[in-house]
């Protein structure tokens, strides 16, 4: 025979089932809404691609620290 508890422990689990299934029907109908605006311009290319192909100081030095971190060294030049 099915217990008071056990009837109740179902209907928890089908109330907090629903509300996770209309929380994800919410998000997706607003990811969907602000695809449909054209918010989603993201093409993944950089803005200034010929800043990318010059690194500066900072950048050289920051990789450099990167890799040592990594275990990855040059030896130095003499």
């Amino acid at each position: 025979m099915v217990g008071l508890s056990e009837i109740l422990a179902t209907f928890v689990m089908i109330a907090i089932s629903g509300y996770l299934v209309w929380t994800l029907l919410g998000i997706r109908q607003r990811r969907m809404k602000f695809a449909a605006e054209g918010g989603d311009d993201y093409r993944g290319e950089a803005k200034e691609p010929e800043a990318l192909t010059k690194p500066d100081e900072e950048a050289l030095e920051d990789m450099d620290n990167l890799l040592q971190q990594a275990g990855f060294s040059m030896p130095e030049e003499e």
